[in-house]
């Protein structure tokens, strides 16, 4: 019963935050329309007054992108993702807001923080004995520089995707355990919530063993 509670509160998470998602998305394509009205200000305000107007315009464009990267943050729900929101959120904030030398020295630290934890830590991936364990909703891309494998991109844009599509052609049903070999990679399904793939450890094998 607890378990059940458990799994309608967490599904209910997910359908908020989907919610949550398309009004931003909905509040980025209004928000769109703005950059139109300031390129026309911008056309009209003698170009020695500009100056304010188009540290505006850029304000706003960049907020819109955070905006954009927050969303892929709810949808994904990858570390990366939260690493890519601080880093244009900590960009806006340099080229937009800051009024001192320091205030930019301290921005550029920040930004080379965020660069370092991305490239040492490498957010998303959990190391094991046995290869890399990573979250269904990682892109195809970032589990090949990971796990240094060759997953071909055309099966899916997510390694989740990726191992439900294959199942899908072959006729599995996915359960936990189930074992894929996807070119040079062992895919390992380590846990699912229901029907729904959570993570999966990637393993290097020998070049085009099946």
């Amino acid at each position: 019963m607890k378990k059940k509670i458990a799994n309608f509160i967490v599904k209910s998470v997910f359908i908020l935050e989907a919610f949550l998602a398309f009004f931003i998305i909905f509040g980025v394509i209004v928000g769109s329309i703005d950059l139109v009205r300031y390129f026309r200000m911008i056309y009209e305000t003698p170009p020695l007054q500009t100056f304010s107007l188009l540290q505006t315009f850029l304000g706003h464009a960049l907020l819109l992108v955070v905006g954009l990267e927050l969303v892929i943050m709810l949808v994904r729900h990858t570390p990366s993702s939260i690493v890519e929101v601080l880093l244009y959120a900590t960009a806006r904030k340099i080229i937009i807001e800051t009024k001192s030398t320091w205030e930019i020295f301290l921005g550029i630290i920040a930004i080379g923080v965020i660069f370092a934890i991305n490239r040492i830590f490498a957010p998303g991936k959990s190391f094991s004995s046995e290869g890399v364990l990573v979250n269904s909703a990682m892109p195809v891309e970032e589990v090949n520089r990971l796990a240094n494998v060759k997953i071909p991109k055309n099966l899916g844009n997510t390694i989740g995707g990726v191992i439900f599509n294959l199942a899908n052609e072959e006729g599995r049903v996915i359960k936990e355990k189930d074992v894929f070999y996807i070119n040079d990679a062992e895919v390992t399904i380590i846990s699912m919530e229901e029907s729904l793939i959570k993570n999966l450890l990637i393993k290097k094998i020998k070049d085009g063993e099946d």
